[in-house]
């Protein structure tokens, strides 16, 4: 709804002394209404301080609009009331005409406040589903271009027939993986609790079956995009199900790390590695292995960081990159 984002736009910020004067500003519009018009609402002591209320409330704040009802009150009881300048009471009507004026205004407050809450509500929601839209899509090009990579990478080899339908079947396999992960934080719950449980629940599922300790430690995730989120997240997934293959599958390790600090320089710095016989002594397919090497590269990529591999003593990647800088 236009309108609602334009209301949210026109209202003041709340920091510093700007949204009281403003508010005194409008209860100042009020009062000077209300003594221009005196001889025609002679009956209608509180009608101009009514909208000031609303609009102090709606453009401030709700304790900018107490402010406004407060003065709007004195004022009106020490001006407009007889006998003039006493604060007197000197009677039932002018006692319920003040606690009237209190109670409706203090209800417009209440209404107006809530009013703004809902629309400042609306607005972060607007924005949150325009920021997602368009990570989604930055994260839709990044992975076709990745798709690309892996058939450019069959395609290498086609010449070997066999050879060329493993890396086709592992490339399949490897893109509904992606698939049904990007389901899974498509899900607006997925970093509720944020990035290490969902790393938890990622690596159970690659290690499904096997005997492996898992060891994930974040240190601070809270200034990730979800981009970057989404790109740790996968790439530990293929990671994880490339140790499962090559390292866990065939009894060569037991432990999987995943580690996320900061380092010295400011920079987050992802490490992943297992207890395996490292990546030198692994008696794989050099293309099948080029294949998940490419994929973490890409993710890497993503994160705005480069993969850093280290072949001995198990198998170690890092990465270091900056916060809220996917690419």
């Amino acid at each position: 709804m236009p309108w609602v984002h334009k209301l949210n736009e026109m209202s003041v910020r709340r920091e510093g002394p700007f949204p009281w004067l403003v508010a005194l500003a409008l209860f100042g519009v009020g009062l000077s209404t209300r003594l221009l018009l005196a001889p025609l609402l002679e009956g209608m002591k509180f009608l101009t301080f009514y909208p000031v209320v609303a609009a102090a409330t709606l453009l401030c704040g709700w304790r900018q609009g107490v402010l406004v009802l407060a003065l709007s009150t004195l004022t009106a009881w020490n001006l407009f009331f007889e006998p003039i300048g006493s604060f007197a009471i000197p009677d039932r009507r002018t006692g319920g005409a003040l606690i009237g004026f209190v109670i409706v205004g203090a209800f417009n407050v209440l209404i107006v406040g809530a009013l703004r809450a809902a629309i400042q509500r609306a607005d972060v929601a607007k924005n949150a589903q325009e920021t997602l839209f368009r990570e989604l899509q930055h994260r839709v090009a990044n992975n076709l271009q990745l798709v690309v990579a892996l058939l450019r990478n069959a395609q290498r080899n086609l010449r070997n027939p066999v050879t060329a339908a493993e890396m086709l079947n592992e490339a399949e396999e490897r893109i509904m993986v992606m698939s049904q992960l990007h389901r899974r934080l498509h899900d607006g719950s997925a970093y509720a609790s944020g990035l290490e449980p969902l790393l938890q629940e990622v690596l159970a599922n690659a290690f499904s079956g096997l005997p492996v300790v898992v060891h994930v430690d974040v240190e601070d995730a809270s200034e990730l995009s979800i981009d970057q989120m989404t790109a740790i997240t996968l790439l530990t997934n293929e990671a994880a199900l490339n140790a499962a293959k090559h390292v866990f599958g065939k009894g060569l390790g037991s432990r999987f790390d995943v580690s996320l600090s900061r380092s010295a320089t400011g920079r987050l710095h992802l490490r992943i590695a297992d207890d395996g016989p490292g990546m030198g002594a692994e008696v794989v397919d050099a293309n099948v292995k080029s294949l998940g090497m490419g994929i973490m590269e890409a993710f890497a990529l993503q994160l705005g960081g480069s993969l850093e591999v280290v072949r001995n003593q198990g198998a170690s990647l890092s990465v270091e990159f900056e916060t809220g800088r996917a690419a």
